[in-house]
């Protein structure tokens, strides 16, 4: 048996034990019946990767392996194919916590995600597609700026599934908020700002029919309405109202958000479109 199987065997292994009976019934109530879950919150997810990942270090201390190849992806993806909630949660958490930079932000790395994980079947909810595209595609496209036009050409993809295209989009909910993300890393090149308000439009227009479809274009568009930069703003209101009759009720409340505390007249227009 691999390393890489040994890992991930042992992280379902520990979320198995301590699953909580009472904490399954309320995750798998929670998501609608559609995932099942050990019933581990996410502290005790993170846990039981940290724990596991430190015990596999020992292991190669003591047999004086070459750690500087130390790869996790192998163990990631069969986690993030796993039938539980908490299991996929788990290959998120190994991603971003524990794989190195130079080995995640890899356009290799991004095509086995997409490949084994994306186009498969393995992610059929809002909780998984939001955390590998908040905790791992984030930190990918930051590290590895290149990959931000391939993430973000999923929302425009008829091919890719409902959570791809999210993936895709919610990879860069933070991009216009910087109090939330202070690196500096803001601009891309000198249009991308559009490009990602296009990307929440196309979404949008392949699939006005679903509700995930709907809240992932409007959590990130909310922060270019309430930008600090007028162009920005401008270019946000222009697609929100070019397409004010497909905004469901929930998703413009969503899209007003950050306007209303603002106290901005915006916010009054697009709730009555």
């Amino acid at each position: 048996m691999s390393r890489a199987t040994t890992l991930s065997t042992t992280i379902e292994r520990l979320l198995r034990e301590r699953g909580k009976r009472e904490v399954k019934a309320w995750l798998e109530n929670y998501m609608r019946r559609t995932t099942p879950f050990y019933g581990c919150k996410m502290p005790t997810t993170r846990a039981c990767v940290k724990e596991a990942v430190a015990a596999a270090s020992e292991t190669r201390k003591r047999r004086r392996d070459d750690v500087s190849t130390v790869s996790y992806v192998e163990d990631a993806v069969a986690l993030l194919q796993h039938t539980h909630g908490d299991a996929k949660q788990a290959g998120a958490i190994l991603l971003c916590e524990h794989e190195p930079v130079d080995s995640l932000a890899t356009p290799e790395t991004l095509r086995r995600l997409e490949d084994e994980v994306l186009r498969g079947s393995h992610v059929n909810d809002w909780a998984v597609a939001d955390s590998l595209a908040i905790k791992v595609f984030k930190k990918m496209w930051k590290n590895n700026i290149s990959l931000a036009p391939l993430i973000l050409n999923w929302s425009k993809d008829e091919s890719a599934t409902l959570w791809q295209r999210r993936c895709g989009i919610v990879a860069f909910v933070s991009y216009f908020d910087k109090e939330r993300d202070r690196d500096g890393r803001w601009t891309l090149d000198d249009s991308f700002w559009e490009a990602i308000i296009d990307a929440c439009e196309r979404n949008l227009l392949l699939s006005p029919e679903e509700r995930f479809t709907q809240t992932g274009s409007a959590w990130v568009t909310r922060y270019a309405l309430a930008s600090d930069d007028s162009a920005v703003r401008d270019y946000a209101r222009d697609m929100v109202l070019r397409n004010g009759t497909l905004w469901t009720t929930e998703a413009k409340k969503s899209l007003v958000e950050r306007l209303l505390a603002r106290k901005s007249s915006l916010a009054k227009e697009i709730l009555q479109l």
